[in-house]
């Protein structure tokens, strides 16, 4: 998988003056995330980091519905 990575550095400079700068290549985006995993797992006790992160966005997602006036389906009572 990384050999892939570092053969394409080898053509980057003729993608960039062929197409302009590689800003679908930019990893700035992916790495702010990381903020938000660190927050997410500060009670946690760094047993199971995803865990504990997945459920803590999953509760969010959950209060987000709810505020925003979202409806659950029920698939049995229609």
């Amino acid at each position: 998988v990384t050999k892939a990575k570092f053969h394409f550095l080898l053509h980057l400079p003729m993608f960039i003056r062929r197409f302009g700068p590689a800003i679908l290549f930019s990893t700035e985006r992916y790495e702010s995330f990381n903020h938000v995993f660190c927050l997410a797992s500060i009670y946690s006790n760094r047993q199971a980091p995803s865990r504990d992160a997945c459920q803590l966005f999953a509760e969010q997602d959950n209060i987000k519905h709810v505020v925003t006036d979202g409806v659950w389906h029920d698939p049995i009572a229609r």
